[in-house]
């Protein structure tokens, strides 16, 4: 009988490898970019024709290498980074795998020049299809540099599944960016079609290469962060709140300076901002992982733009807390446009301590203002992150409440939830024409009066580097206001209650009232004292302290009616989270309520001790600033 059994051709071995590692013309962009930092290049110019199809060539001053070399760098598994099975556990360079040139020739027509900065002269060597057909002596500058033309010439199969030349040439930027962004001390250069689409001098810290990637707009927007912790450090550029965008292609993620792709790591940076942006939104961060090689496994992916962690929960933590403490305290001065690089954890975050002032209830139909006792607590200069409690994940948030019989399903396990719909949202600053600058001191400034019954007028002191003129919005300023209270009080065992004089009964559809006995414990820890009182009917006997005796009848009723039909059961994770949500927007003053002018002054204080002050828990902003130039050249001043 006949074998069927057999070993594949070289060539074909090639092909298959290739299609792993060269995706399209941006994938084999990367792995040669990769190799030229590998080779401790300082500088590193691409250039492409018809979008890295037709030519895609690299230079860079690197090491480079000699005669024997070069030709063995063009044979599979050849690689200088690794030697034993043992040096997989020690990765420290981008490549390692010793396939992305073989496999990039195999399937283009490629030259390589290189030189070592010792030798007289460079070696040339060309080949087609992953066959050598020429090594030569060539003039060359120290360093290397590869031409691949007619990518995928001999496979067609994958030739016609490239897209169009914009959206390939647009890929090949972005993972240029991605490389310039993790290694700003390199220069780099890329033209397409002669061109110029990028470049980047080197500089001196992320926000510099930020600023010269993507613009001074958003660079002076940006929050420095640095925090260390068992699991590693996690450093980087996050973006104010209130800048946001559709897609997640501002959400840069860097392990031991590699862009990766890991969901663990975009969910950590999603539920840190899940209060303070609309949900659908996602913000811009660069995030930088400095763990030990040790800690993570890069050999997962043949592309290694994905890893395995040895500790993610540690990891989700490190993240989560790092992003969370800084975005806390987003005001004036504390912005990554005076920061250059990030500095130790802690050490720009200025006070956000406030006169412990309260807001003074006034009792009304749509709720008052509800009385605070205490300002709610916030970073001090040089606190240590470790000491911060406020801006937990929804499980911190109620771990104290485990202990009263609250089950399971509520308790907020795992890392989901997010930031609820808001039918009221509007959109991000972005789209506006007011500019968005970093929160100020908001009870610092001069109060003008209200606007429509609902905005707050406020002026920045004259000659300020932001003078301009600031809308606050009340109900979301108080809303937030009202969440992180309800939110501390929550993590101190439970909502504080204030019992009712009389108490009142709540008459429910027979399938409600069952779906609402089911919640009981999720309302008591909210603050709602209620008990069944016969088979459809429920006695409230107290209702949250912090809305300061206001109807809680109809503030139980609204949140009752927004929970849908299927009630608290089907909530998940983000039960806890959702719930104060909805209790802090229907508990704060509205839009249309004339403030006297100490209740303006009194919420603007309550403000400016706050966290987070700059987003309402559903992510709309608490505040749009128009800047003196803007208004004057209105009246083309």
């Amino acid at each position: 009988m006949s074998r069927i059994i057999h070993i594949l051709p070289e060539q074909v071995a090639s092909q298959i490898a290739a299609g792993e590692v060269v995706e399209r013309p941006a994938s084999a962009l990367k792995e040669l970019v990769e190799n030229s930092l590998d080779a401790g290049a300082r500088s590193v110019t691409v250039e492409l024709e018809r979008g890295g199809g037709a030519l895609m060539a690299v230079t860079d001053d690197g090491a480079g290498m000699g005669r024997e070399d070069a030709v063995l760098a063009l044979r599979r598994h050849a690689t200088s980074k690794i030697r034993d099975a043992a040096d997989l556990l020690a990765i420290r360079t981008l490549g390692f795998r010793g396939e992305a040139l073989a496999a990039i020739a195999s399937v283009s027509r490629m030259v390589l020049r290189t030189r070592r900065p010792g030798d007289d002269h460079g070696v040339e060597i060309a080949a087609t299809g992953g066959e050598i057909e020429r090594v030569a002596a060539c003039a060359i500058a120290p360093g290397t540099r590869i031409e691949v033309r007619e990518l995928f010439f001999n496979t067609p199969a994958r030739l016609k599944f490239l897209k169009t030349v914009a959206t390939e040439q647009g890929a090949a930027a972005i993972a240029m960016q991605r490389l310039a962004l993790a290694n700003w001390a390199v220069a780099f250069n890329l033209a397409a079609d002669g061109r110029v689409l990028l470049a980047a001098p080197r500089a001196g810290s992320p926000l510099e290469r930020l600023r010269q990637l993507f613009g001074a707009k958003l660079a002076e927007r940006m929050l420095a962060f640095d925090h260390r912790g068992a699991a590693g450090r996690a450093w980087g550029l996050a973006a104010t709140s209130q800048e946001s965008y559709p897609t997640p292609r501002m959400v840069l993620t860097f392990v031991n300076r590699r862009a990766v792709r890991d969901r663990l790591l975009a969910r950590a940076i999603a539920q840190a901002y899940a209060t303070l942006i609309p949900r659908g939104r996602h913000p811009a961060v660069a995030l930088f992982l400095d763990l030990r090689p040790a800690e993570v496994d890069v050999n997962v992916h043949p592309m290694k733009t994905e890893v395995r962690f040895r500790s993610p929960g540690a990891l989700f933590e490190l993240v989560y807390h790092a992003l969370r403490v800084r975005l806390s305290d987003q005001t004036a001065g504390s912005a990554g446009g005076s920061n250059q690089t990030a500095g130790p954890a802690g050490a720009d975050f200025p006070s956000g301590g406030g006169p412990d002032q309260s807001i003074v209830s006034t009792a009304g139909a749509d709720g008052g203002i509800a009385r605070l006792a205490r300002p709610v607590q916030s970073i001090q200069a040089g606190q240590s992150p470790q000491s911060i409690d406020h801006g937990e994940r929804p499980l911190r948030l109620i771990a104290d409440a485990a202990a009263a019989g609250i089950h399971q399903r509520a308790l907020g396990l795992g890392y989901g939830g997010g930031a609820s719909g808001d039918a009221g949202a509007v959109e991000p600053a972005e789209t506006t024409a007011a500019r968005v600058a970093p929160v100020p001191r908001y009870s610092e400034l001069r109060i003008l009066g209200q606007l429509f019954a609902g905005y707050i007028v406020l002026e920045d002191s004259p000659g300020s580097s932001d003078d301009g003129l600031l809308l606050v919005d009340q109900h979301a300023a108080h809303e937030r206001v009202t969440f992180e209270r309800l939110a501390a009080e929550l993590r101190a065992g439970g909502v504080r209650s204030q019992a009712l004089l009389v108490p009142a009964t709540l008459e429910l559809a027979p399938a409600r009232a069952a779906q609402v006995a089911a919640g009981l414990a999720e309302l008591r820890a909210i603050g709602f004292e209620l008990e069944p009182f016969g088979p459809a009917t429920l006695l409230l006997k107290g209702v949250p302290a912090v809305f300061g005796g206001g109807d809680g009848m109809a503030l139980l009723t609204d949140l009752l009616d927004g929970l849908g039909e299927h009630g608290l059961g089907a909530r998940g994770a983000g039960a806890f989270e959702d719930l104060l949500k909805r209790l802090a927007c229907h508990g704060s003053v509205r839009v249309g309520r004339m403030l006297k002018p100490d209740e303006i002054s009194a919420l603007l204080a309550a403000l400016d001790a706050t966290p987070f002050k700059s987003n309402c828990p559903h992510g709309r902003p608490v505040h749009i600033r128009f800047a003196r130039g803007q208004i004057e050249r209105l009246f083309r001043r």
